[in-house]
């Protein structure tokens, strides 16, 4: 890779941004991967307190109302 500003080439060549854009790509990914994670566990939460309040729900009888 050439470096920065030398005399022949100014600037970064092609490789240099290919690599560059390579890079960005896999952090993205990385940041992408983290949050599908973080949601899953959220949904597997959320889930687990809905069985938690379904079963709650299944050892409350409700009185009957006289008419």
């Amino acid at each position: 890779m050439s470096e920065f500003g030398d005399d022949v080439n100014k600037g970064l060549s092609a490789d240099d941004l290919a690599l560059i854009a390579a890079v960005i790509v896999v952090i993205g990914d990385i940041v992408a991967l983290l949050s599908v994670l973080a949601a899953r566990r959220e949904n597997a939460d959320d889930e687990a307190d809905a069985k938690q309040a379904a079963r709650r729900a299944r050892g409350k009888k409700r009185k009957r109302r006289r008419a």
